[in-house]
């Protein structure tokens, strides 16, 4: 199966939900195992699920070796599932994905529509990643501390970032000590500092019990996601504000995996 749609969709959970329970679910971080000995995978995902993400990231070696496994899953009862945030079709089209491949893996393809085209699911989703953060029972239910007005902010927000995007602003509110109002929402959303307000990144406990790395990632990924949603996604606006150069801007976007329009005013249309 080939899962399609924005960063943060819910990719891996899709995954997971093809598992079989007691069943091995082998996931792969990278392409690196498939460049250089995908034969080793076949037994030790036996029966289960292999996890490919971001495969339009693969080299044409680790490209390679995923069409070389494709024909022995059956024999070895292996389910694939790789999922791509970027569009493989053009990838494919500038030479960069193999175009066999894809057509392999099109066959049982999925697209995972964006957090903002299903805004009536927010309210439950908001209610079920508020409990999965409140591991004790002095969590109350987050419903109950949202106003009306708050929670409108939260269904009618663009969520660049979809699920995970979500799942951090619930994790940020968790912190909050009496009613939610929609001005909180949109602070933490970034949508209402004024250009002479310091805007303070939220942080939760959960960021310091990250390795470096993956904390430093993790709020890279929060602040740009925030900045475009403020920024409309007016590149030029973005690059000035974070400080980088437009080329650099890029980079870093596509590093931290977040989908963006290449807008440079605020006449221009989004690619």
């Amino acid at each position: 199966m080939l899962i399609l749609g924005e960063a943060g969709t819910g990719h891996d959970l899709a995954a997971r939900a093809l598992q079989t329970p007691g069943s091995p679910f082998v996931a792969l971080p990278n392409g690196a195992r498939l460049g250089n000995n995908p034969l080793t995978l076949l037994e030790e995902t036996r029966d289960g699920v292999l996890y490919c993400a971001e495969i339009g990231q693969y080299s044409r070696a680790e490209q390679k070796g995923l069409s070389f496994l494709l024909p022995k899953l059956d024999k070895h009862n292996i389910t694939l599932v790789a999922t791509s945030a970027e569009p493989l079709a053009n990838l494919a089209s500038e030479g960069k994905f193999d175009a066999a491949l894809l057509s392999q893996l099109s066959a049982g393809a999925l697209v995972l529509p964006p957090l903002r085209a299903r805004r009536d699911d927010i309210p439950a989703l908001i209610e079920r990643f508020w409990r999965a953060a409140g591991a004790d029972e002095r969590a109350a239910p987050l419903l109950a501390s949202l106003s009306p007005a708050a929670l409108t902010a939260l269904s009618n927000a663009y969520w660049p970032g979809n699920l995970d995007h979500l799942q951090s602003v619930v994790a940020n509110m968790q912190v909050v000590r009496g009613e939610i109002t929609a001005d909180l929402v949109k602070r933490l959303l970034g949508e209402s500092a004024s250009p002479n307000q310091v805007l303070a990144p939220e942080i939760t406990t959960r960021f310091f019990e990250l390795p470096l790395r993956e904390a430093r990632e993790a709020f890279e990924r929060i602040y740009f996601e925030q900045l475009l949603g403020r920024e409309q996604s007016n590149m030029s606006k973005v690059a000035e504000k974070a400080g980088l150069e437009r080329t650099h801007l890029y980079r870093k976007l596509k590093q931290l995996n977040i989908r963006f329009s290449r807008r440079t005013d605020d006449s221009s249309t989004a690619s």
